[in-house]
């Protein structure tokens, strides 16, 4: 009975660490697009506190993705060759970002806040390339399901974070219970702790067992090179590169300028903010797995083609439908497309190149966005100071559209 039992937990030991490995990714996942969020929620008291103007503030979101683009490629690398470096990875991902909250809690200066901000950019680019890497390599028949199930944690984060944060910097007032908030360097300070913490969990609990599921042997320098100088020519990869690239325009526009609407246009709360800001996620936690499992089911082109058009027709119909219940509709279907279209098109990408470079794909999948979308946040606060919010949704919507229409015709061919 004793050799039995034994047998039984060897057979189901790999299905229950694979389960294991996807659940804590997801939730890491989550963790790290919490404190993303949360820097979001903070932009208004910044602007605030030290007199910013709108292009200032879109270098916010400059300064992030520039540093995530640094860091992209070479975490990729580390990753696909060295697979069982991977939770050390991620523990530094974490670690990069306490570091960040900590920079601005303590910063009295714009360009010091910009530095941390930029450390925040880089604690970001250390988790994807590993984690969504990983992950494909680990389920390549279920490639897109297993991504959208990861970037489902990603938006249980989005979802929650605005609402703690909202009510942590605007406060609480409930049944004669009145709390005043936090300003927001206490909020950064705190923000520092949960960060140190998880990356010494993440080390603890998984430290090498991350990188020891999947395909997981240390390559040989020049065979991975070989491999990896291909991704630069493979059609589906790049296609897919631009794809999400241009989309990334679009989105951190939104993501930085949406919350200054709503502050200043329509005299939001930074509670309501954190709400609306919600919405825009929590219909994307529902809908990856559903999305995830459609594009294995059905191919990924019709559903990026049509993702990327409703994204399109949505954020264009916020110039006329920007306020009240209509807002808050336009926000919860945004959602199901915006948050839900790239773990999509990366499962294109992977699909399309050799095994090996899951990560290195999926570097160049986030280095792509992170340049474009270093550049999108200054214009849209150019767009805004000179034109008003309107223009920046005419921007955003249109990128977005026309990049919709060439994913029609790009190249989308899985690899054998």
């Amino acid at each position: 009975m004793e050799q039995t039992a034994t047998n039984s937990a060897s057979q189901t030991t790999p299905q229950s660490r694979s389960w294991a490995m996807m659940l804590g990714l997801a939730l890491g996942h989550a963790l790290k697009h919490f404190y993303q969020q949360a820097f979001l929620l903070l932009i208004p008291s910044f602007k605030e506190a030290m007199l910013l103007s709108d292009v200032q503030v879109g270098l916010f979101g400059t300064a992030r993705t520039v540093c995530s683009a640094i860091m992209n490629i070479p975490a990729g690398i580390i990753a696909d060759m060295w697979r069982g470096k991977v939770g050390i990875i991620l523990a530094t991902s974490l670690t990069s970002l306490a570091l960040g909250y900590l920079i601005i809690g303590t910063s009295q200066y714009y360009w010091l806040v910009l530095v941390g901000v930029g450390v925040t950019g880089l604690g970001t680019s250390l988790w994807h390339a590993p984690a969504f890497g990983t992950l494909g390599a680990m389920y390549p028949e279920k490639r897109a399901t297993a991504l959208a199930i990861h970037r489902m944690g990603g938006s249980v984060g989005d979802s929650i974070s605005p609402i703690v944060i909202g009510l942590a910097l605007g406060g609480l007032v409930f049944a004669g219970f009145e709390w005043g908030g936090l300003n927001w360097r206490t909020l950064s300070l705190i923000l520092v702790v949960p960060a140190v913490l998880s990356a010494i969990a993440v080390l603890i609990f998984y430290g090498r067992a991350i990188g020891e599921e999947g395909t997981n042997e240390a390559q040989d320098f020049v065979n991975y090179i070989r491999s990896a100088k291909g991704l630069l020519v493979n059609n589906t990869v790049v296609s897919m590169v631009a794809l999400t690239s241009v989309r990334a325009m679009a989105h951190n526009s939104l993501a930085i300028f949406l919350i200054v609407y709503m502050d200043e246009d329509l005299g939001f709360s930074v509670l309501k903010i954190g709400y609306h800001m919600a919405l825009l996620t929590l219909l994307g936690v529902a809908s990856a797995p559903v999305i995830g499992w459609t594009s294995d089911k059905f191919g990924t082109r019709p559903v990026i083609a049509v993702s990327l058009f409703a994204i399109s027709i949505l954020i264009l119909g916020l110039i006329i439908f920007g306020d009240g219940g209509s807002l808050v509709v336009i926000l919860a279907l945004l959602g199901v497309f915006l948050y839900t279209v790239n773990p999509v098109m990366l499962a294109a990408a992977i699909d399309g190149a050799p095994r090996g470079t899951e990560a290195s794909v999926t570097a160049l999948m986030f280095t792509g966005p992170s340049i474009f979308g270093a550049i999108s946040p200054v214009i849209a606060g150019y767009l805004r100071t000179i034109f008003g919010m309107d223009a920046v949704f005419i921007f955003a919507g249109g990128i977005v559209g026309i990049v919709a229409l060439f994913s029609l015709v790009a190249p989308m061919k899985k690899m054998q």
